[in-house]
């Protein structure tokens, strides 16, 4: 017992000591006396000028106190006149008898208008490393032990109107932190205190982001688990083409858990909402809000899951769910997909985009989607397409194979679609006839940078008026060369087969065709594609051509290649052949013009002819005819670019026709070559037989024939004259 009384005694008359020690520093020690020195040592030790303008307070009882003013830390050589670091104000103390008992209990840590620049010049050096250089590696810290000093505790830690600024001019970047704040409570092991904070960052003149964030925090050191509960984000997106009142976006969630040891993390009940607004938007702007049930993180394993996954744009609510493995060294994420049944033309107004005005004024009324999304780092795929608009239903995939090549990838199926009723309704003329439409621009520069590969079958499709069935197109277009192939399609009674080449690798596009249609009804073919019913019946037809330049018109008068074709038991509605060649007979006879019966329609049984065309021109040298009653032949040429024909046409009459009164009179004409011309536009020809010239060559003839039977008769009494 008397041992430990001694020890008492002395281990008391130490701690005397060391109080006595401390109040005299605090009475007769004034710390400003040691300014210079202190400047002097950071000099020597850092080769950089400190200037501690301020006053500075020391304090001892009941805390170890250090208090300083206004001070700076000069910059490096090279980095200009500014300092390193400045201060207001700082405040650093201890609780004293805790201290004694080797117990840290540190008060409010506060630092008051904290300057910091970070630059990184020309050459790639910065204004940092300097104070980094020398000095051995620091060993890592051994795992606690029993004995060791407790994890210290602060009353709390407030940062007020402190900056950072970072400046990469190599790069020619710069970003800054001002106007930081930040406040906490008590800070102890694994017990949870209040956190504020506040700041914006700039990046640039192009985005300024203000940043306010509240949450209870609970930080367990000694396991290194650390949580939030009910954090709260405030953020305001200002600069650059936001608007001027800036975009405001609230963040938060239930909690957040981290475990550094165990690299698990996990959030729980996130929620953000944001209003959009700027120029195209609604004055209201457009809410927008996303959810999330639950975010779970193994960054060990390299593993993520988030669920329930809820995002609405001013109504529209997409959901799903995502997994991934491989999240921090090759990112694979993989999840379902689903946006909700929506009507286009409710939902589109609400983003401020006008709806567009379309033929059929039904259409746009609903749209839903779901799919599974693929994600790593280099390509995006969406599969197990199920695509609804309207009463058309899409299915496959669609996905970029390669951000870095802008590599699209698709194969969808389509069951119908009637791409016209989305068309603009034709515009009118003074006249109400539908006004024609202007060349269109071929899109060479997107050509040119386009990247596609896939095949899209469609059941049922109307395109441009024109219907087909069992449609299957192939893409594949890359660096400049894009190729439709193959394009085949049930059309008409008929098959349609081809392919389609366009080469946008120069100023103007190379578009090449080559097109055979088989087995095809012509009536509502060219009822559709030219709305004419002049032409009808069955046949077969090759297209084979190619032209150059930036507009369809450019394209159409550089066309060059063949077409070929043959039609079977058809007519040309409008035209009555052969009552045009008896009414220019009467009219040459000065005989009564026959009446007209029924509709104008010279039948044909065969139709067939090929040409070259130049320049948008066909040249057409074997055009054949046959009817019942004709057989026609001829050449002539059609402008597609001035939309003209001129054909010189002969038409053999083989028997007359037993119907009309004149049918007795016209049998002078059997076996007769009767010239016909065939001018003006391709939708509204002009027939015209020339029954004066078959008369006037039917004379000539008769003279030829007149003139040698005089000739021979000249050649026999000459032979007589000098035989005698």
């Amino acid at each position: 017992m008397r041992l430990l009384k001694i020890a008492g005694i002395v281990v008391g008359a130490l701690v005397a000591l060391v109080v006595i020690a401390l109040v005299y520093v605090a009475l007769f020690v004034d710390p400003n006396d040691y300014r210079d020195d202190i400047e002097r040592l950071v000099q020597r030790e850092t080769g950089r000028e400190l200037d501690l303008a301020g006053e500075l307070k020391l304090s001892v009882f009941p805390w170890l106190a250090i208090e300083t003013g206004p001070a700076r830390l000069g910059d490096a050589p090279g980095f200009g006149d500014e300092p390193f670091v400045s201060i207001q104000e700082a405040r650093m103390s201890v609780r004293l008898w805790p201290l004694l008992r080797g117990k840290i209990e540190a008060g409010t840590v506060r630092l008051v208008g904290a300057r910091i620049r970070l630059i990184t010049d020309e050459q790639g050096r910065n204004n940092w490393d300097d104070l980094g250089a020398g000095g051995e590696p620091q060993a890592a810290p051994e795992p606690d032990r029993p004995g060791q000093m407790e994890l210290p505790t602060i009353a709390g830690l407030e940062i007020v109107d402190s900056s950072l600024y970072i400046e990469n001019r190599q790069e020619n970047t710069r970003r800054s932190i001002r106007n930081f704040n930040l406040k906490t409570g008590a800070l102890r092991s694994g017990r949870p205190f209040d956190l504020q904070t506040g700041f914006v960052f700039d990046q640039g003149d192009t985005l300024s982001l203000q940043v306010d964030l509240a949450a209870r925090v609970t930080a367990d050191l000694e396991r290194n688990v650390h949580r939030l509960d009910a954090p709260q984000i405030q953020l305001l997106l200002t600069g650059g083409d936001f608007p001027a009142e800036g975009i405001p976006v609230e963040i938060r969630a239930t909690t957040i858990d981290a475990d550094v040891g165990q690299e698990t993390h996990r959030l729980s009940g996130l929620g953000l909402t944001t209003t959009w607004r700027g120029e195209g938007f609604p004055d209201a702007g457009v809410p927008v809000s996303l959810s999330a049930g639950e975010l779970n993180a193994n960054l060990a394993d390299q593993t993520m899951e988030l669920t329930d996954v809820a995002m609405d744009v001013a109504g529209a609510r997409l959901k799903g769910a995502l997994s991934g493995t491989q999240i921090l060294d090759a990112p694979s994420i993989r999840g379902p997909l689903e946006l909700e049944p929506v009507s286009l033309r409710e939902w589109l107004p609400k983003l401020g985009v006008a709806l567009p005005e379309t033929r059929d004024p039904e259409v746009l009324q609903r749209l839903s989607f779901s799919g599974q999304v693929a994600l790593t780092e280099r390509s995006a795929e969406v599969g197990d397409i199920v695509l609804k608009l309207d009463d058309t239903t899409a299915q496959g995939s669609v996905g970029v194979a390669d951000f870095e090549d802008q590599a699209l990838r698709f194969d969808l199926r389509v069951d119908r679609i009637d791409a016209d009723r989305y068309l603009p309704p034709p515009v009118e003329n003074e006249d109400g006839r539908p006004d024609e439409e202007g060349p269109v621009e071929i899109p060479v520069d997107m050509l040119r940078e386009l990247n596609a590969r896939g095949q899209l079958e469609v059941g049922e499709a109307i395109f441009a008026g024109l219907t087909f069935s069992k449609l299957r197109l192939g893409v594949d277009a890359a660096k400049g060369q894009v190729r439709f192939s193959p394009i085949e399609a049930s059309m008409y009674g008929g098959t349609h087969r081809g392919t389609i080449g366009i080469d946008a690798t120069g100023k103007a596009a190379r578009v090449s065709l080559d097109n055979q249609v088989s087995g095809v009804d012509f009536a509502p073919l060219f009822r559709d594609l030219f709305e004419t019913d002049r032409i009808s019946g069955n046949g077969t037809a090759a297209i084979k051509l190619a032209g150059t330049g930036r507009t369809t018109d450019d394209l159409m008068k550089t066309l060059d290649g063949t077409v070929s074709f043959k039609v079977a038991d058809g007519a040309v509605n409008g035209v009555d052949l052969w009552y045009e060649i008896r009414r220019a007979r009467a009219v040459l006879r000065r005989q009564e013009v026959p009446a007209r019966s029924g509709t104008p329609r010279t039948e044909f049984t065969a139709l067939a002819g090929s040409g070259v065309m130049q320049n948008g021109v066909l040249k057409n040298d074997d055009l054949t005819v046959a009817t019942q009653y004709l057989r026609i032949a001829g050449t002539g040429m059609v402008d597609l670019p001035n939309s003209e024909l001129d054909y010189r046409l002969t038409a053999q009459v083989l028997r007359i026709p037993p119907e009309g009164a004149d049918a007795e009179q016209m049998k002078e004409l059997v076996d007769a070559r009767i010239p016909v011309t065939i001018t003006g536009s391709l939708t509204d020809p002009t027939v015209r037989p020339d029954i004066e010239g078959l008369v006037k060559g039917e004379v000539k003839q008769r003279l030829e024939k007149e003139r040698e039977k005089l000739e021979d008769k000249v050649k026999d009494r000459l032979r007589d004259l000098f035989n005698r």
